[in-house]
């Protein structure tokens, strides 16, 4: 499984050397060179590891604007601070996603199946249609996951 690359608002410290600058809200995304300098009016957003994107979400809302570039370099989603995100846990025994990031799911779809101890398998069901912008495997005994679903409006 290929791992997206994600671009924070406000990163310079932590970042990767990767940076993309947000023109006119959002319409205009231009990725620059490692060496190359921005002198203009637009966001710089800079590449952070994708695993830290929860550090980025208090109380359901992002808390900067974000920039996920899947992994066939052509889906880009751009996230602004205040949006709100649906996070649903998938719990069991044993865990499969299903779905992958970037997927559109409908109402109903599902999200991941789980093996229970006695070997029953249940699935884990979205209430919203929407859009997978993370996944995340909780660490404990067994493998949990966090989907964080940005629902269509």
């Amino acid at each position: 499984m290929k791992i997206p690359r994600l671009y924070v608002e406000g990163e310079t410290e932590k970042n990767e050397g990767r940076k993309v600058v947000i023109e006119n809200d959002g319409k205009v995304i231009r990725f620059l060179d490692e060496d190359e300098e921005y002198e203009g009016e637009g966001k710089v957003l800079y590449q952070v590891i994708y695993d830290d994107f929860d550090k980025y979400i208090l109380l359901s809302k992002l808390t900067r604007d974000v920039l996920i570039q899947y992994p066939d370099k052509r889906t880009i989603t751009y996230l602004k601070k205040g949006t709100e995100l649906l996070e649903i846990p998938a719990e069991g025994y044993e865990v499969h996603p299903i779905v992958d990031f970037g997927c559109r799911v409908l109402e109903g779809h599902r999200l991941a199946a789980l093996v229970t101890k006695k070997g029953e398998i249940r699935f884990v069901n979205t209430p919203v249609t929407g859009t997978v912008v993370f996944m995340k495997e909780v660490p404990a005994k067994r493998a949990n996951y966090v989907f964080y679903i940005l629902p269509e409006e």
